[in-house]
């Protein structure tokens, strides 16, 4: 295996050429090979986290499953909400808190 790119993911093992992961442990037969390249002079990308944008999009994705973006458009058009499930306007007024949150 030839490695041209090596990065750390967030649990501490080796992505390399972004098609296998390898765990730090030197018993393996490609960590060694990791080892070597990195021996040659190479060193690998560190983990980089998710920015706050990127997990508030995550958030508002998972809510996006509980109440689409469709049913909030047809709740905010409703003048009476009296018939709509607590449940429902909760969800609504959560995404809502997490919109004014957006970084």
């Amino acid at each position: 295996m030839e490695i041209t790119s090596v990065k750390i993911t967030e649990d501490g093992f080796f992505r390399v050429n972004e098609r296998i992961t390898v765990p730090d442990d030197m018993a393996n037969r490609h960590r060694v090979m990791i080892q070597k390249w990195i021996d040659k002079g190479n060193t690998p990308d560190p983990y980089v986290g998710p920015t706050p944008l990127e997990l508030w999009m995550g958030d508002m994705a998972r809510s996006d499953k509980k109440l689409p973006r469709y049913v909030e458009d047809v709740l905010d058009g409703m003048a009476d909400k009296s018939g709509v499930a607590q449940i429902t306007l909760d969800r609504l007024q959560a995404k809502k808190d997490k919109r004014g949150e957006k970084p």
